[in-house]
């Protein structure tokens, strides 16, 4: 081997160490901040809990393999019960002669429910949900054309209609569009990427306008009559 290669052979290991040492200094920082932030609003945080991999189902959990929670912050937004964390799992392919590993990175913000709901599922609409509804597979149509337009909706259609009334599908137009999933006792919100500040609490607002928008005989209907 010359020695041209050995010196572009060292250089090159030089540089991914860098750029590694760089990648961890980033995220202990990044974490260092979210640490901070918890502080801030008088919440707990975790660098790791075991448990919340598997607290939720339906996208983007119960897939892949390695599930991990990691950086959980729980408290209290607003008065309701709130928790948030990053979720990873990790994918394989073999395409016969070699074997690469992904993994997939979400952060994840959740609001406790005063009862327990039938699963509604609103999401964006994009190419995929266009693609859905060209090939058949329907969606809770709403009232309003153009929240029909930006998102797609599953679930049981007559919750669908008690909670995303004219009012709150008006309120949800005016914000970023989000997955949101309303199921058991929680309100969640995902999307691909790590944990950031100032995208928490948006995303943390806008479960709140869904939440706050639902009428109050639904949740009475949902407790069921006193005993």
């Amino acid at each position: 081997m010359s020695a041209r290669l050995v010196i572009g052979g060292l250089a090159v290991g030089a540089v991914l160490v860098a750029l590694g040492v760089f990648a961890y200094r980033r995220d202990r920082a990044r974490v260092a901040a979210l640490q901070a932030f918890a502080t801030s609003n008088g919440w707990r945080f975790a660098g790791a809990e075991p448990g919340w991999e598997d607290r939720f189902d339906g996208a983007p959990f119960g897939t892949g393999q390695r599930r991990r929670a990691r950086n959980v912050l729980q408290g209290q937004h607003r008065g309701r019960e709130m928790v948030a964390f990053e979720y990873s799992y990790q994918t394989t392919q073999n395409n016969g002669e070699s074997t690469t590993t992904t993994t997939h990175r979400f952060h994840v913000a959740a609001l406790a429910l005063p009862a327990t709901v039938p699963r509604l599922e609103i999401s964006p609409e994009g190419f995929g949900g266009r693609l859905a509804t060209a090939l058949g597979v329907q969606d809770v149509e709403l009232e309003s054309e153009d929240f029909n337009r930006a998102f797609r909706v599953k679930g049981d259609r007559k919750f669908a209609y008690d909670v995303l009334h004219a009012r709150t599908m008006a309120a949800l137009l005016t914000r970023p569009a989000l997955h949101l999933r309303l199921q058991g006792a929680d309100a969640l919100s995902w999307d691909q990427g790590n944990l950031s500040p100032s995208d928490l609490i948006a995303r943390l607002d806008t479960l709140e306008v869904l939440l706050d928008g639902v009428p109050a005989y639904v949740w009475s209907d949902l407790k069921g009559p006193r005993p």
